[in-house]
C-alpha cells in the first residue's frame, strides 16, 4: 500500500486533499499524516482524516521526523516560497515528493532541490497538470518524430481576467518578495499560466522526456493592478536550436481566452487548447479531445503511484520544471515592471471566482488586440509600436545559476 502525507489542505491544497481521499477510497493509497496549520478552519477535513487513521500535525518538520522512512509520497500544495524548504525536507526524510507548480521562485532553489533529490535517491514530481495528459505526450512524440519537419516557432497566448480579490487571497499573491528578502516572483507566467510556459519549453525539447535548452530571453513586463509584480507580459525565448518561443499573456483584461498554443513546422502545425488538440501534417488533420477536470487529476495520480514502483514512468521532473523557473527568472532580469498609466485603464465590477463576492477588475484598454497581434505576428509589444510598451534586454541564460544575476 502506498503511504502518503500532505502539507496543507486549503486553497489549491483542497484539490490534492480530494485526490488523496478518492484514491484512499479506491484502496490505492493510505493517507498516513497531514500538516494542517488552520485546523479550526478545516475542522471537517481534519475529522475526515482522523477517521481514516491519519495523524495530524501543525508542524511539517515534526511530521516528517515522526514519519521518517515511512512515507512513499509527500504532497506539497503550498505557496511558492515554501516549495524549496518543504521539498528538500521531505526528500531528506525518505519520501518522494509531489510539489505544486511553479517548482520554485529562483533557479538557485531549483538547484538545491536537485541536489537533495540526487543525495536521497528519491524522485520529485511537479504539479504542471497538463503535461501529464496523453495528448501532451502525443504532441511531444509528434514533434520529436520529425513529422512536422523543422520547427519554426512555438507560441502561446492567453487572456485570463483576474480581479483585485485574486491578489488579496493570501500574503504572497502579486508579490516579488515576502518577509523582506524571500523571493516569490508571483505573476501569470509564474503561477496561473506557468503550465503553458512549461509546456512550450517542453515541446521544444529534442528528447521525449526533456525540455529545451534555453539560450536567451527577451521580455516585457507590465502591471495594471496595484501589485509588486507583473500582471501582463510578453516574451521571446530562444532555444539552443534557435527555435523562438513566444509567450503572451495578461490578467488585466475583460475577455477570457485561451490558453492557445501553436507549434509551426515546415510540414504542418499543431494547435492545442484545454479542449482539443489539432495536428495538421501535409494537409491531413487529426483532432483529439483533451482530458480535463477529474480525468486530468486521475492521469496525475496514476502516474505518481506508478512511479513509486517504476522509475521509467513519466513525470514532470525537476529538470523539466526547472526550465520554466529559468525562463521566469530571465524575464525579470530582462525587464523592469512598468506601471500602466491610469489613463490607459478602466475598471469593471465582477464576481470573484474564488469567493463569489464582488470585486474590481482593472483592464488595459485595447489589450485583447495587442495580445492577439503579438501572437499572430510573433512580435513583442514594443516591436508592434504599442505606445506604452518598453523594450526589454536580451538576457543570456546558458550557464545561468543565480537570480538575480549581476551584469
Amino acid at each position: 500500500m502506498i503511504k502518503t502525507a500532505i502539507i496543507g489542505v486549503s486553497g489549491f491544497g483542497n484539490v490534492h486533499y480530494n485526490d488523496l481521499i478518492l484514491y484512499q477510497g479506491k484502496g490505492l493509497l493510505e493517507i498516513s499524516a497531514a500538516t494542517i496549520i488552520n485546523q479550526d478552519e478545516e475542522a471537517e477535513k481534519c475529522a475526515k482524516l482522523r477517521s481514516l487513521g491519519c495523524k495530524i500535525y501543525t508542524d511539517y518538520i515534526q511530521m516528517l521526523k515522526d514519519f521518517k522512512g515511512k512515507i512513499d509520497i509527500c504532497f506539497i500544495p503550498t505557496g511558492i516560497h515554501l516549495h524549496r524548504p518543504m521539498t528538500v525536507a521531505a526528500l531528506e526524510s525518505g519520501a518522494n515528493v509531489y510539489v505544486e507548480k511553479p517548482l520554485a521562485a529562483t533557479i538557485q532553489e531549483v538547484n538545491e532541490m536537485k541536489k537533495a533529490q540526487i543525495s536521497t535517491g528519491k524522485f520529485a514530481a511537479v504539479g504542471y497538470q497538463t503535461i501529464y495528459l496523453p495528448e501532451c505526450m502525443l504532441i511531444k512524440k509528434t514533434v520529436c518524430s520529425g513529422k512536422l519537419g523543422k520547427i519554426k516557432s512555438i507560441k502561446c497566448c492567453a487572456l485570463w481576467p483576474r480581479a483585485e480579490s485574486y491578489y488579496n487571497r493570501n500574503n504572497w499573491a502579486g508579490k516579488l518578495k515576502i518577509k523582506g528578502d524571500v523571493w516569490v516572483l508571483d505573476s501569470p507566467f509564474n503561477n496561473a499560466l506557468a503550465h503553458q510556459l512549461n509546456q512550450i519549453c517542453f515541446f521544444a525539447g529534442k528528447e521525449i522526456a526533456k525540455s529545451a535548452e534555453i539560450k536567451s530571453i527577451q521580455a516585457e513586463l507590465y502591471r495594471a493592478n496595484k501589485i509588486e509584480s507583473a500582471d501582463t507580459a510578453c516574451m521571446r525565448i530562444n532555444t539552443s536550436e534557435n527555435v523562438p518561443l513566444y509567450f503572451i499573456l495578461t490578467h488585466a483584461c475583460e475577455t477570457a481566452f485561451g490558453p492557445e498554443l501553436v507549434i509551426t513546422g515546415e510540414k504542418g502545425e499543431i494547435r492545442w487548447n484545454m479542449t482539443k488538440t489539432v495536428i495538421t501534417i501535409s494537409g491531413k488533420t487529426e483532432e483529439t479531445v483533451c482530458q480535463n477536470g477529474p480525468q486530468m487529476r486521475e492521469c496525475i495520480m496514476n502516474k505518481l503511484i506508478s512511479r513509486v514502483g517504476d522509475g521509467k514512468t513519466f513525470i514532470c521532473d525537476l529538470d523539466i520544471a526547472g526550465t520554466q523557473t529559468l525562463c521566469a527568472n530571465g524575464a525579470h532580469e530582462s525587464s523592469e515592471i512598468h506601471q500602466i498609466d491610469s489613463s490607459l485603464l478602466y475598471s469593471i465590477t465582477v464576481k470573484d471566482g474564488y469567493t463569489q463576492a464582488e470585486s474590481t477588475q482593472h483592464v488595459i484598454r485595447g489589450i485583447d488586440a495587442v495580445v492577439f497581434e503579438s501572437f499572430e505576428k510573433e512580435k513583442l509589444f514594443s516591436e508592434l509600436g504599442v505606445p506604452w510598451a518598453v523594450k526589454g534586454k536580451i538576457i543570456p541564460l546558458e550557464n545561468y545559476s543565480h537570480f538575480p544575476k549581476q551584469y
